[in-house]
């Protein structure tokens, strides 16, 4: 089973095998529970035609073309810091009504209110300030600000051995940039002075290839470095994750919460 660390995500370029990253996203776009929120995602950026979308970290593209789709005589813009993964947005094509561009989400290059509708998909726990990402989201729109993010903390597992299962998820959740960030969302949202501030929540299936992301051999090898699990309690851990992939039994998911918020379109008062 591959290992891919969500840690790296916000870092593509860096990395030197973006191609790693691409085929981690086209798994997540693969799996049902994960198209369910992204179709809501879109529902909840409706505007009239004619008006302009953003997606902030729209990593290869494949939700902004959905949009163009979705809003035909809409602008919709495309943003990521990674200039491969914009890269790969334009080779997978780009329609008429879609411009992809490199951009810092902390720092975007559009003016106050520039956008009728704005959105950032799991784009958020990859940025080093997801509160000034989110105020520069809030500035740039005039109409609904919708994320999406996780909560790390709600890893489920379905394994013999929940002890062990407690340390591994704990170790990576209190080991990522904020593996709370998910819970944070509605409180940034009205806090930035956004109103009427929604909350959905939706569960993932994760499958290994996606759970081994956040509990595979990557996290496991940290932990035993830092001591909170033994190098006997990471070989078990992945003997138990093998076993189950073997037999047909893996189960996994993870818990997101999808917010919406009103935004004036001007700059947040800190």
């Amino acid at each position: 089973m591959a290992n891919t660390d969500l840690g790296q995500f916000g870092a593509i370029d860096q990395t030197g095998d973006p191609g790693h990253f691409v085929r981690f996203l086209d798994a997540a776009c693969a799996e049902e529970s994960f198209r369910v929120y992204k179709r809501q995602l879109t529902e909840w950026m409706a505007v009239e035609p004619g008006g302009r979308l953003l997606d902030v970290g729209c990593g290869t593209g494949d939700d902004v073309r959905e949009m163009a789709m979705a809003f035909a005589r809409s602008e919709v813009v495309g943003v990521d810091n990674s200039v491969a993964m914009i890269e790969e947005a334009k080779r997978r094509g780009t329609p008429p009504n879609v411009d992809f561009r490199v951009a810092d989400a902390t720092a975007l290059p559009f003016a106050d209110g520039s956008f009728h509708a704005s959105r950032a998909d799991r784009s958020l726990m990859h940025v080093s300030d997801p509160w000034k990402a989110v105020a520069e989201m809030a500035r740039v729109t005039r109409g609904s600000v919708v994320v999406f993010e996780v909560d790390f903390e709600t890893v489920v597992v379905d394994v013999p051995d929940p002890i062990l299962a407690r340390k591994v998820i704990h170790f990576w959740c209190d080991g990522f940039r904020d593996g709370w960030l998910g819970r944070r969302m509605p409180a940034m949202l009205t806090e930035l002075g956004l109103t009427d501030v929604q909350v959905v929540p939706h569960v993932l299936r994760l499958t290994p290839t996606l759970a081994l992301a956040i509990i595979g051999k990557s996290t496991t090898e940290r932990a035993v470095t830092t001591g909170a699990i033994t190098p006997v309690e990471a070989q078990r851990w992945q003997d138990l994750l093998d076993e189950l992939e073997r037999r047909g039994r893996f189960f996994a998911t993870l818990t997101g919460f999808m917010v919406v918020g009103t935004s004036a379109g001007r700059a947040a008062h800190p």
